[in-house]
């Protein structure tokens, strides 16, 4: 199983950084820096690790290895774990199957007799290891764990811990050997500290193996000092969380909060910086009722990520159709036949599902991984179920075998183009082209996150491009942590703004301790704070700004400067300065096979840029210059097929080619080439025929040709689709009364 899915996972490897917090792990592990929270000291390290190990030549490739690794291990752990479970379940002991027939528990016995047909030994095995490989194979090819298995992101190790400690809670259930039991138990609590080490999470697993574990504890009347001792190699793995203090204490290039405190340490910890994302969690003075009906809202709206229902939807594709209604039928048979196993996997189930739906975050699809592992286990039963009965009359059981592809390929080919990520340097090469043209010892301001800011910190801190700019986030600058840090790494830029840097935290603290609250005083310190670093660097460095930041909603960024678009960043001059020539260039970018609302946002910062230097240069004189501008930003369009089902996909993207579609063609009117200018206004009804724009620039193209019974036609084939639009309307009414007063005229002379 192992092999199987370790091939498919580095024949679909992402050969460089992905989109969301592959760059932010992958900058971390390498320098050891403090990732996001709650730091994931465990993957750090670990990744490391990995970063030495001669694999690849890149760091990149080696950590993406260790991704596919960790995924193909979980899935051949949980292979094993449904192994043990079907043996669990063969000699499970069921209360309430046993009153139903009037038998005392210890007379009721598992699967041979409920589930299945009598089988041989040999072939009750041979059942549960078909059963077991075919569930390893839904899972590895699944489509949200074939993904973690391809990129960098902490939910492959996460998978695999929840593997082993299903396969070690039911070993540890099942054991009645006091020795074993006892080992059985120690490697239990042992994983599940080093799981908490990587994603605390694993706490929404801890009631489904207290159900377990109680039943035993209570049946042996086991001793709570004994259960203490059991429980102690917890904190082991716990312990690997001091990382994050110690390693904070030396500053380290890329470090997320600085946790060097207790209270510092418990926000991290506790998720502080993304809790109000976090539906399920109550706030403080919060009703029974209102935090009922909050958690209804969170279920049923909108969401960065995937929402239940996005999740109960597309859980069929993704698991390739087929395997559904064999988890539903396995899931009746684990009913029917243990009460404790259903429940123990429900309980897993519930909390793990609910707190992803309700986590609004763009990569809340992976926190839905538990909840798949729970179903396919349920699958699990129904196949063991279907083997048994081709398995019963003996021969060599060929119909069992063809069940397996049968089951499992279809997830395969479904998934395949979407998570095929060997050819994704899309991030890279926006990386590349949003370096290029900036003029050395720059000061770039950024604001997105985990779409450019990690991808920046990557490949300056890692692979050591660029390293003389110096990248300053928005989402830092914001935190009271981050002066400490241009302090450390920037002096130069903190002693000239020290005062302004100093007030703006001085004043944040006095926000989070409670002693202040004017949202507007603060907001104009940090502005103050943004203008100082730009003017008393100006005259050294020069200042760019990433396109995320709109200039009419932050008016107070740069006051007595002006932008400039020189490539796919703006450039600060100063008011009454003359901007240097930037000519016209491509920034080639190899396109993303698949959809991904990241890549729409990328998309767009190329098209967003690239028509506004066009708008530029068309200010300037430069017509020609200005259409090649416009001509680059339409190519970046990639086809409706590769835009996601999210807004920046629906909406954001396509509105932005309308209006490079809109300039475009009113651009080539203004320059008399006529015929080109018809093309591409057919061209933008074409791409959108509800957009009144696109009739009325083609109107107003054939006036000016005087072509004004044509121009009457295109208003009214607009008008054709949208009946009501005033644009239209007036446009008609205006080139009707000029056929008219012409039509008079004309009579008048004869």
């Amino acid at each position: 199983m192992f092999l199987i899915a370790f091939g498919t996972y580095l024949l679909t490897l992402t050969p460089t950084v992905d989109f969301i917090d592959s760059a932010e792990f992958a900058t971390v592990a390498s320098t050891l820096g403090i990732a996001h929270p709650t730091g994931y000291p465990l993957y750090t390290l670990l990744g490391h690790l990995f970063s030495k190990l001669p694999l690849a030549t890149r760091i990149i490739v080696r950590l993406n290895i260790m991704n596919a690794f960790c995924a193909a291990v979980g899935a051949g752990v949980f292979t094993l774990f449904i192994k043990v479970f079907l043996e669990a379940l063969r000699t499970a002991k069921d209360f309430s199957a046993a009153k139903k027939k009037n038998r005392k528990p210890e007379e009721h016995q598992g699967d041979a007799r409920r589930v299945g047909p009598a089988l041989s030994d040999t072939r009750q095995e041979k059942s549960e290891w078909l059963a077991a490989l075919t569930a390893g194979l839904i899972l590895a090819w699944s489509r949200v764990f074939w993904e973690v298995g391809t990129t960098l992101e902490v939910y492959s190790l996460h998978a695999l811990f929840i593997a082993i400690l299903l396969y070690l809670a039911v070993r540890y259930t099942v054991e009645d050997d006091e020795k074993k039991e006892r080992i059985s138990g120690f490697l239990f609590f042992l994983v599940l500290g080093f799981s908490f080490a990587n994603h605390l999470t694993t706490v929404l697993l801890l009631p489904a193996f207290l159900l377990l574990f109680g039943g035993k504890w209570r049946k042996r009347k086991t001793r709570l000092l004994a259960i203490v001792f059991l429980i102690l190699p917890i904190l082991l793995g716990l312990s690997l969380y001091l990382y994050l203090p110690l390693r904070a204490m030396s500053q380290p290039k890329v470090m997320w909060g600085e946790p060097t405190t207790l209270k510092a340490l418990w926000n991290h910890l506790s998720v502080t910086d993304f809790r109000p994302r976090i539906e399920i969690i109550p706030v403080a003075g919060e009703t029974p009722v209102r935090y009922a009906t909050r958690l209804v809202g969170g279920l049923t709206s909108e969401m960065e990520g995937d929402s239940l229902a996005e999740f109960t939807t597309g859980l069929p594709r993704r698991l390739g159709y087929l395997p559904i209604p064999i988890i539903l039928f396995g899931i009746f048979l684990l009913f029917r036949q243990s009460r404790r196993y259903f429940y123990f996997l429900l309980i897993a189930f519930v909390p793990t599902t609910l707190y992803a739906a309700t986590y609004n975050v763009p990569d809340n699809i992976f926190y839905y991984n538990p909840s798949y592992i729970c179903l396919i286990a349920g699958a699990a039963v129904g196949l063991h179920r279907l083997f048994s009965f081709f398995l019963r009359r003996g021969g060599p059981g060929l119909l069992a075998w063809l069940l397996v592809p049968l089951v499992t390929l279809p997830a395969l080919f479904i998934n395949y183009p979407a998570v095929n990520k060997k050819n994704n340097y899309f991030v890279e090469d926006f990386v590349a082209n949003l370096f290029s043209p900036l003029e050395p010892n720059a000061i770039l301001f950024a604001l997105d996150v985990h779409i450019l800011i990690h991808p920046l910190y990557y490949y300056q801190n890692v692979e050591g491009v660029r390293t003389d700019v110096i990248v300053l986030p928005n989402h830092g600058l914001q935190k009271g942590w981050f002066g400490q840090h241009l302090k450390y790494h920037y002096p130069e830029i903190y002693k000239k703004s020290a005062r302004e840097i100093e007030d703006y935290q001085n004043y944040l603290e006095k926000i989070n301790r409670g002693e202040a609250g004017d949202g507007q005083l603060l907001e104009r310190k940090y502005y103050r704070m943004l203008s100082s670093i730009i003017s008393r660097n100006y005259s050294e460095r020069p200042i760019y700004i990433t396109s995320e930041f709109n200039p009419k909603l932050h008016p107070d960024f740069h006051p007595g400067f002006k932008r400039v678009p020189e490539g796919l960043a703006w450039r600060l001059y100063r008011s009454d300065e003359t901007p240097v020539e930037f000519p016209y260039r491509e920034f080639p970018y190899r396109e993303l096979s698949y959809p991904h609302k990241d890549a729409d946002a990328i998309r767009h910062a190329y098209m967003y840029m690239l028509m506004e230097k066009g708008n530029y240069e068309l200010a300037r004189g430069n017509r020609d210059e200005a259409l090649k501008w416009l001509e680059q930003g339409l190519s970046v369009y990639p086809g409706e097929k590769l835009l996601s089902d999210t807004y920046n996909g629906k909406v954001v993207v396509p509105n932005r080619q309308k209006d490079l579609l809109h300039l475009h063609t009113l651009f080539l009117g203004e320059a008399g080439r006529f015929p080109e200018a018809e093309a591409a206004a057919e061209r933008y009804i074409r791409f959108a025929p509800d957009d009144p724009r696109a009739y009325s620039v083609l109107g107003i193209i054939l006036i000016r040709q005087d072509r004004r019974e044509e121009a009457r036609a295109a208003f009214l084939r607009g008008l054709n689709k949208l009946p009501d639009d005033e644009m239209l309307l007036h446009n008609l009414r205006k080139i009707e009364a000029e056929l008219g007063s012409k039509g008079k005229g004309r009579s008048g002379s004869n």
